[in-house]
């Protein structure tokens, strides 16, 4: 969550101009740490920075690059007291103030993290990321009419951020108010399909399907916007249990409909089957259905995989006179 960005100023900026001998030292350290943040050699650049450091010590931006290393470490203590240090130099940087909660809301100490966050947003009102961390924090600590409210406000100031779609979506569904909830979730899975990401896209739509089949089915058009309306509708609602299908490609087959259910078996590609019945939640992204051969074998299938279909029709010519047991 936290941001990542590198402070880098111009050299007269960060440098005192009567620094002599020791200003091209501190520029070579402070240099040597930025380019080691960018090689990902984390402990070298916290080297360079504490060099930079030492030469002057109220320089900022080595402070603020040895908070951000820090916690990409893991090492939220130090970057908390880092980003304390840096505040007695510069008490109303507001991005300091945001990162210094950030480290808070990593450690888990809520309150610190909605005090710094406050504190970035009265320094610069339009600063979208403190509002955003801020309501994510209200929804850990079930806040939900906070969380929207913060979530609004940062999605006023920066629209297209899909992370902050999906969140406030969250926010009304726990609130209770899905379509509102169903509205963002579709806001962030078209701003995924745009970026490429149909993985996310893909859980974006089953987040919307919880809250309003109508708008998922919107949303399933643009997931799909190559396939006919009646070709998105599930394999059994064509009421054609009698109906043989075929893979195209190697399957494994299970004890139960879940990915972690054991594995009894293994179909190559261009077995025949049939399906005797579907599991209740299926959905176009993820479908699981139980089956049986030609050969008498029967287990749960995922015929539905992240939107793929993994089987296709057999020809009414050719299909077999196989009978389903009936049920009573």
């Amino acid at each position: 969550m936290l941001k990542r960005y590198i402070i880098i100023f111009l050299l007269f900026l960060c440098f005192p101009a009567d620094a002599g001998l020791a200003k091209e030292t501190a520029e070579d350290w402070f240099n040597k740490g930025v380019k080691s943040i960018e090689a990902e050699n984390y402990e070298q650049a916290v080297r360079c920075f504490k060099k930079t450091i030492n030469i002057h010590p109220n320089h900022v931006p080595s402070y603020s690059n040895l908070g951000y290393i820090y916690n990409i470490m893991g090492m939220l203590d130090e970057a908390i007291e880092t980003y304390k240090q840096v505040l007695t130099i510069k008490p109303n940087d507001v991005r300091i103030h945001h990162d210094l909660g950030v480290s808070l809301y990593k450690k888990k100490l809520f309150d610190e993290a909605i005090a710094e966050f406050k504190k970035a947003i009265v320094l610069d009102s339009e600063f979208d990321l403190p509002y955003h961390t801020l309501g994510v924090i209200y929804l850990e600590k079930e806040m939900f009419d906070e969380a929207i409210a913060a979530l609004k406000k940062a999605l006023e100031i920066a629209p297209n951020n899909l992370v902050a779609h999906r969140n406030l979506g969250r926010a009304y569904k726990e609130a209770g108010k899905n379509i509102l909830s169903a509205d963002h979730y579709y806001q962030a899975g078209i701003l995924y399909l745009k970026d490429n990401n149909r993985e996310e896209a893909l859980i974006a739509y089953k987040n919307i399907l919880l809250c309003s089949k109508e708008i998922a089915d919107v949303f399933l058009i643009k997931l799909y916007p190559d396939k006919e309306a009646s070709d998105l509708t599930m394999p059994l609602s064509f009421n054609k249990k009698s109906q043989w299908y075929v893979l195209l490609t190697r399957m494994n087959i299970r004890k139960d409909q879940s990915a972690g259910s054991k594995i009894i078996g293994q179909l190559d590609r261009d077995v025949e089957f049939q399906i005797i019945s579907e599991a209740t939640d299926n959905t176009p992204v993820y479908s699981w259905y139980l089956i049986k051969t030609k050969s008498g074998f029967s287990g749960w299938l995922c015929g539905v995989y992240k939107g793929i279909v993994k089987y296709n029709i057999v020809s009414e010519r050719n299909a077999s006179s196989f009978k389903l047991p009936s049920h009573k």
